[in-house]
């Protein structure tokens, strides 16, 4: 296959399956506004240690890597990921707040965006 007709096909699939209910999805039922942004707050409080366990975890990892190779590398990159990964979360959510155009829900999609993408995150840094 061709690959602009691949990467075609690929963007197309991507439309076609349907999106995974994130923490917006899930705190919806929770009642009115405040109860929604609520649940939203409370499940970035966990999301948040989540990720600062695995950081932890993955740098400890890290570490016993650098020192058992001798060779410096996989902390340091360890720091650069994450500093990237929050730079990366902000202006993401940024954006996805903006589509609201500052309307009724632009924070709690900005939020709900927060806790789906550290959520992801602690996914990728757990071995």
């Amino acid at each position: 296959m061709k690959p602009a007709l691949a990467m075609m096909a690929t963007i197309l699939l991507g439309f076609a399956v349907p999106a995974a209910a994130g923490a917006l999805d899930d705190c919806q039922g929770a009642g009115d506004h405040a109860a929604v942004t609520r649940c939203l707050v409370d499940a970035d409080g966990e999301a948040q240690a989540s990720l600062r366990n695995a950081e932890g975890v993955a740098g400890t990892h890290a570490r016993e890597l650098d020192t058992i190779t001798g060779r410096p590398g996989a902390n340091a990159a360890l720091a650069k990921s994450m500093r990237a990964f929050a730079d990366y979360r902000k202006l993401q959510c940024d954006y996805v707040k903006a589509l609201y155009a500052s309307g009724n829900g632009a924070d709690q999609a900005a939020l709900g965006c927060r806790v789906d993408l550290t959520r992801r995150r602690v996914r990728e840094l757990q071995p």
